[in-house]
């Protein structure tokens, strides 16, 4: 009796044992094969503030990481920047150069803009093959004080939205089910109230009530054939009822807790009754982290998960049944060890105006050893109208960038960490969703498709060849696309089977016109249409309620009169542009021979000058048309094609008219004697005119030729902030109303994890704050906060 009562709990521990196998996942190969066919992206948004006034400047900086391990990535060249109204309307855009996970800019927020809540975005061209709710997303106030506010034209209905959510996605009846739930209104903000769970006889079943931003849970077991029914108490005094999903009649249900500080459990009930197994799937931001099977023993299986194998940040967890079909899937959070650390120190915590300001950057790892970093600082006044921003780096790509839904107060999540804390992120991730793909695709080995390329070289231009007046689209044919001026860019392509065209741009600095054209001597009768590289696409987050802030007419005065002192007397310093150090060289690099015209005889007609002194370029004349062959340096003899004759950059296909064009108005004439290969294209020589000023001075245009507006990069405005060193420049009378003392987007620590940073406070006392964050090579964010004070000036304060 004895050696059986032994035997039985040690038969029952080794079948406990052998339910849980690490196993790899049929499917895993698939799940690779899927994950990295192509890479994801990430973009954050690091902005001086987030309140403005219209003719103020928003600040930016640019952090560009891959989605997996959040280091700096340096694929796409290229991030687009929008501010979107209320209605989705892009009312403001930008394109951003990108140089190995780091760019910068700056908008200019016009007197055109209405008072409101705005969105700010950016994102790749890659990322435009995903949903909008990836690409980054920010919400800012922007105040005219110059247009009256009216309200908004269509008032929003007082709602609310309730939405169950049952752990791992099921409710079956007869077995115990975690049920998350949130409460919304109808600006997407959570809702603090009470409520119970009642059946079709107003029993009640369960009492339940929010722990943190309309979030909570309860517990309950649906009993078959029993609709249920929640009554929610809002601290209004209203009341509203939402129906439960209906509980399946077999399934599967999913439990996770966390065991102790290094396991977690993941308990699997199902009311199927048969013998069988399930799969555990668990991947943080598609890197897997862990396979497991195991078999269903009286209805339950049990996984436990060492938390150390599992990623920083969001995990996915997803169990399959034994015919590799999800079944259950639940979202895990980890909170993230490796951190970079950062700390400010400065030389005093008050100041008088316009005194100096210095102090160091110290950036530091876990294990407090130095680390560089790539930082972006902010300085600004603090009052009841600007206050801390509740989004930065960290809590963002480690949370907000891997949920599909608003955050609310994502700050919350990674300040003070108590139980209070985890409850509440356990919610968060209960009532969320969020993944790069689909299970049924990858199942099905479906390869994803891309309709947009990663702009790892430049910006592309996009287009589309039609017929005209039928719109059909044209295949094969040429194009050509121009930005005039001393620069010469010049690009071609050939349109493919459904007309589409795209032209690689590198280093496409440009904030005028752009021309597209087809060969008019040989295809006159298509148009070319550009297209936008802004995305049509939107999330679904709603914007926050805007209201005037007539409580604070006080302190929005003061804004507006800082905002108009800075226009009058810095608004040109704020004007002041960085051109990039760029590769001026022409697309063909170095032509054979070059003439300025100058230093010659200046004939008054095109064909003086090419006979008398440009001894590659013959001209002759067929049957009234005009034929200006190049000179072949390797062959010895005249091609017997035209070259590709360009003034300005722009191509000239009509000789005959180009014939009689004044010379006089040319600055310079390059000669390329060889066949130049461009993609899929040739031209026999290049002949390359530039005028003096750059902007085909007298030449009139082919009809036909597709002349828009198209803004390139935009150039890098430089942040002004006076300096007052000496006594003279500090006693000026001129105003210095600035509320951002400072702002900049490239702080660099060095291998010792020092900078040292100076700047000068202004006129206007108050307190400031100065907030950091930046990243490290390895991917590792952090972010700080220091305030200081500018104080009345001692005169003042004396008397």
């Amino acid at each position: 009796m004895l050696y059986r009562s032994l035997l039985l709990p040690f038969l029952f521990i080794v079948l406990q044992a052998g339910a849980q196998i690490q196993t790899q996942f049929p499917a895993q190969n698939q799940f690779d094969t899927y994950r990295q066919s192509g890479v994801q992206e990430k973009i954050f948004l690091h902005t001086d503030k987030n309140f403005y006034l219209a003719g103020e400047i928003c600040w930016f900086k640019v952090y560009y990481v891959d989605a997996s391990f959040h280091k700096p990535l340096d694929l796409s060249k290229i991030a687009y920047v929008e501010i979107l109204d209320k209605n989705n309307k892009a009312v403001l855009q930008a394109k951003i150069a990108l140089n190995e996970g780091d760019g910068n800019g700056s908008i200019y927020l016009p007197a055109t803009l209405e008072s409101g809540n705005y969105r700010l975005r950016s994102y790749t061209n890659w990322m435009k093959n995903y949903p909008a709710d990836f690409f980054f997303e920010k919400n800012i106030t922007i105040i005219n004080p110059r247009k009256v506010y009216d309200g908004d034209s269509v008032q929003q209905k007082e709602a609310y939205d309730v939405q169950f959510f049952p752990e791992g996605g099921n409710l079956v009846n007869g077995i115990r089910s975690t049920i998350a739930f949130r409460i919304t209104d109808q600006h997407g903000k959570g809702v603090t109230c009470d409520g119970v769970v009642v059946n079709e006889k107003n029993d009640t079943i369960r009492k339940i009530s929010t722990l943190k931003f309309g979030m909570g849970n309860f517990e309950m077991i649906p009993s078959s054939g029993t609709k249920y029914r929640a009554i929610f108490s809002l601290g209004n005094g209203k009341k509203i009822e939402s129906v439960l999903p209906a509980a399946y009649t077999t399934g599967y249900v999913m439990h996770l807790e966390s065991v102790d500080n290094n396991q977690l459990k993941i308990a699997i009930e199902t009311s199927r009754d048969i013998h069988s197994a399930v799969y555990l799937f668990a991947h943080t931001r598609g890197s897997v982290k862990t396979s497991m099977k195991a078999d269903v023993l009286n209805g339950t299986a049990e996984f436990i998960i060492d938390k150390n194998k599992l990623g920083e940040g969001i995990s996915h967890f997803t169990v399959f049944n034994e015919e590799r079909q999800p079944v259950c899937e639940r979202l895990y959070f980890k909170y993230p060890a490796q951190k970079l650390s950062i700390t400010m120190k400065t030389d005093a915590t008050g100041y008088e105006p316009r005194n100096k300001i210095s102090f160091e950057v110290n950036s530091s790892n876990q294990d407090i050893k130095p680390v560089q970093a790539d930082l972006s600082l902010a300085v600004y006044k603090l009052d009841d109208l600007q206050g801390l921003d509740e989004m930065d780096i960290n809590n963002y790509l480690w949370l907000s960038s891997d949920l599909s839904g608003t955050v609310e107060s994502p700050s919350f999540y990674f300040t003070n960490i108590n139980e209070l804390t985890l409850a509440a992120m356990d919610n968060l991730m209960l009532t969320q969703g969020w993944r790069r793909f689909k299970w049924e695709d990858i199942l099905q080995n479906k390869k994803p498709s891309f309709d947009y390329v990663p702009e790892y070289v430049g910006h592309i231009v996009n287009g589309r060849v039609v017929k005209a007046g039928t719109g059909q689209p044209a295949k094969e044919i040429d194009t050509y696309l121009s930005v005039p001026g001393t620069r010469t860019q010049f690009r071609t392509t050939q349109s493919n089977a459904k007309g589409a065209i795209k032209f690689e741009m590198k280093d496409f600095y440009n904030d005028g016109e752009i021309i597209v054209q087809t060969n008019n001597q040989r295809d006159s009768t298509y148009t070319i249409e550009i297209t936008s590289p802004f995305s049509d696409n939107h999330s679904n987050k709603p914007l926050p309620a805007f209201k005037l802030p007539n409580e604070n007419a006080t302190t929005l005065t003061n804004h507006n009169i800082s905002v108009q002192v800075e226009n009058v007397y810095n608004g040109l310093k704020q004007k002041q542009f960085r051109l990039p150090a760029l590769d001026t060289s022409t697309f063909y690099l170095k032509p054979d021979i070059t003439y300025l015209l100058d230093n010659y005889v200046r004939f008054t007609t095109m064909e003086e000058v090419l006979r008398e002194y440009v001894k590659p370029v013959n001209v002759k004349r067929r049957n009234g048309k005009y034929y200006f062959p190049v000179f072949d340096e390797l062959r010895k003899l005249f091609f017997e094609t035209d070259p590709l004759l360009l003034l300005d950059g722009v191509p000239v296909f009509d000789m005959n008219k180009f014939i009689n064009y004044d010379p006089l108005l040319v600055r310079k004439l390059e000669v390329v004697s060889r066949v130049y290969y461009m993609g899929n294209t040739f031209f026999s020589g290049i002949v390359n005119f530039v005028t003096y000023n750059g902007n085909l001075t007298n030449y009139e245009l082919d009809p036909h030729a597709t002349v828009i507006d198209y803004d390139g990069l935009q150039l890098q405005r430089e942040f002004y902030s006076p300096v007052y060193d000496t006594r003279q420049r500090a006693e000026s009378k001129l105003p210095d109303f600035r509320n951002l003392l400072f702002w900049s987007p490239n702080i660099k620590t060095n291998e010792k994890g020092k900078q040292n940073i100076s700047f000068y406070s202004s006129d206007l006392p108050g307190k400031y704050v100065l907030v950091i964050q930046g990243i490290t090579a390895e991917g590792n964010t952090g972010s700080s906060v220091m305030q200081i004070e500018i104080r009345e000036p001692a005169s003042v304060t004396n008397k």
